[in-house]
């Protein structure tokens, strides 16, 4: 068999724009990239669509591309990506705050062939997401956004929610569980675990120092938080984590240092490209090139991406790409 067969991506996110227009407790894009400066060149259109061509061939049909960011809708042109990717016969998925959603965006984003939106959602009380967002008038936002989705986008268009799990808003998830599964529009919610806040300077003790006060440090609360969820979705909840990725987030709030896969990381198969055309496997390792001269195929399957994929064998850490975005597999669950 041909070995790139068996090396076929499973996980691709484009992380398009770097900036954030809010003040995010959990995420810092909203200040200036530690490493990159934002006058630095980046791919234009035409380049986005040419490495979404060289995915489509290695990852094959309905392949799902995640767009992220900062907020992916700042970036000119997306949906033009989108729908291009769309006809390729590739799924697409944007990850957004929700703010930038009026109803002209909606109507957009209906004709763009987006297969799903992830909105953030920390709580069912404005104030607890407003807090978390850093700005006022969030929570409200995300509300009218989900009402002009649903108008304006019919159809097989999903509609997901993403909650992220901190000290402030544990006691308030299982509420947002209740309303997803009560809300005929909305596909269903997947809740993530609490991580160090994006574009922030790594510090393994971080939940213990600066941001302290987003780990749920009350470790017997957090698990009856998550074995409620775990009840919920055995009932038949709107819940899209897996069940063995609930329990490891029990296990990862437990002792947030001690690696919570049973096999090896799977990141492996991931594909990420940054705001400046960096391709990277993981980002805790080396980049593989960058879409702006090299082909994102090519790369894929380079001597450097094989170097990477054996580093990233060895790696014990609960990033948030393997414990929130691409954790897969793993039941019975077990600690190593």
């Amino acid at each position: 068999m041909d070995f790139r067969a068996t090396l076929r991506p499973g996980f691709c996110c484009f992380g398009v724009v770097d900036e954030c227009f809010l003040r995010c407790k959990m995420c810092q894009k909203w200040r200036p990239d530690l490493n990159v400066p934002r006058d630095i060149p980046k791919p234009d259109i035409t380049l986005w669509k040419r490495a979404i061509s060289s995915l489509r061939s290695i990852a094959g049909r309905d392949f799902l591309i995640n767009f992220g960011g900062g907020e992916a809708l700042l970036l000119e042109g997306l949906l033009d990506i989108v729908h291009f990717a769309a006809e390729n016969g590739l799924r697409t998925n944007i990850a957004s705050n929700a703010c930038l959603i009026d109803e002209p965006m909606a109507r957009r984003i209906g004709r763009s062939g987006l297969s799903s939106i992830n909105i953030s959602l920390d709580s069912m009380n404005p104030s607890t997401h407003d807090y978390l967002r850093g700005v006022p008038g969030v929570y409200h936002k995300v509300m009218d956004a989900i009402e002009y989705l649903d108008k304006y986008c019919p159809g097989e268009f999903e509609i997901i929610i993403c909650c992220v799990i901190y000290k402030i808003n544990m006691d308030e998830v299982v509420s947002v569980a209740e309303w997803v599964n009560k809300h005929p529009r909305i596909k269903w919610v997947y809740f993530m675990a609490a991580m160090q806040p994006n574009n922030t300077r790594p510090n393994p003790r971080w939940y213990r120092e600066e941001f302290q006060y987003l780990w749920p440090d009350d470790t017997a609360r957090i698990t009856t938080v998550i074995d409620r969820l775990i009840g919920m979705k055995k009932q038949g909840s709107k819940i899209n984590n897996q069940f063995c990725q609930l329990e490891a987030f029990k296990q990862y709030f437990d002792s947030p240092d001690r690696f919570v896969k049973k096999t090896a990381c799977n990141l492996d198969r991931a594909v990420h490209v940054d705001a400046i055309g960096n391709i990277y496997i993981c980002y805790e390792w080396e980049r593989i090139g960058n879409i702006m001269h090299d082909d994102l195929a090519m790369a894929w399957y380079s001597k450097k991406a094989c170097a990477v994929r054996n580093n990233i064998i060895n790696c014990k850490r609960n990033c948030h790409h393997l414990l929130n975005c691409f954790f897969e597999g793993d039941y019975p669950f077990q600690v190593i």
